[in-house]
């Protein structure tokens, strides 16, 4: 199961989300769809469920590409450290 990483501060601000590393200083903001994933992970959900709760928000967008996106998104973070 992923889940954010311990030195990464966060905060959802307005329709943001604003995540800090606070080993390195480097901060990150998020749109409204990364936001969705990512207090998604913050509660402990699964792919599965992080997909099909985006498939609800945007039911105009083909689940492969929903899935293509958020694997996407998910080994940014990933990289950059931000979940493990």
């Amino acid at each position: 199961m992923m889940k954010i990483a311990e030195n990464i501060s966060w905060k959802l601000l307005q329709d943001k989300i604003v995540a800090v590393n606070v080993e390195t200083g480097v901060y990150y903001t998020m749109n409204a769809t990364a936001g969705i994933i990512w207090q998604a992970i913050a509660d402990e959900k699964s792919e599965e469920e992080i997909a099909l709760q985006l498939q609800q928000a945007y039911p105009d967008v083909a689940r492969e590409d929903i899935a293509a996106d958020m694997n996407e998104q998910i080994n940014y973070w990933k990289a950059e450290k931000l979940i493990v």
